[in-house]
């Protein structure tokens, strides 16, 4: 029986149990996957950007500094079930040129420290950090064995 796939689009979060995928394609974005292995309850978010600039509540994962709270909320977990919950995150691909007048902060860079930071700030331990170069990165959670998948993608001329 094949197992039932869930594409995570920009500023998505998804939950899955057992049986299930989780998959996301990111470039400058960042994927970050949440495995409570003990509840076999997984998550995985695809975030746009570090955060908010004006304090507006989205209710989604379009920004990091948002992400982390929810993706635990969805997954029924409470702040102190945080050390049972290990983190993957990847992406963050420098994908625009930075030469460029117009780029004013290197946005995958910046989402890949917001990661890092809110993760900490939960007590949630990082198994895996795989910064995207710049390349894009595919990223799959097979919830069934709670084992991920981090793939590069070159970036095209």
């Amino acid at each position: 029986m094949s197992k039932i796939e869930h594409h995570v689009k920009i500023g998505q979060i998804k939950t899955a149990r057992s049986g299930e995928v989780l998959k996301t394609v990111l470039g400058s974005c960042v994927g970050i996957a949440l495995i409570w292995k003990c509840k076999g309850i997984f998550a995985l978010a695809h975030c746009l950007l570090p955060e908010c600039i004006n304090q507006r509540q989205t209710g989604d994962a379009r920004y990091v500094s948002e992400t982390i709270p929810r993706m635990l909320e969805q997954m029924g977990a409470t702040p102190s079930d945080a050390s049972e919950i290990v983190a993957v995150v990847a992406g963050g691909g420098q994908m625009m040129d930075v030469e460029k007048p117009y780029v004013k902060f290197i946005v995958g860079t910046e989402n890949l420290k917001m990661a890092k930071k809110h993760l900490d700030k939960f007590g949630i331990k990082v198994i895996a950090f795989e910064p995207g170069g710049e390349s894009g990165t595919k990223m799959r959670l097979d919830t069934e064995t709670g084992s991920f998948e981090i793939e590069k993608i070159p970036r095209s001329a």
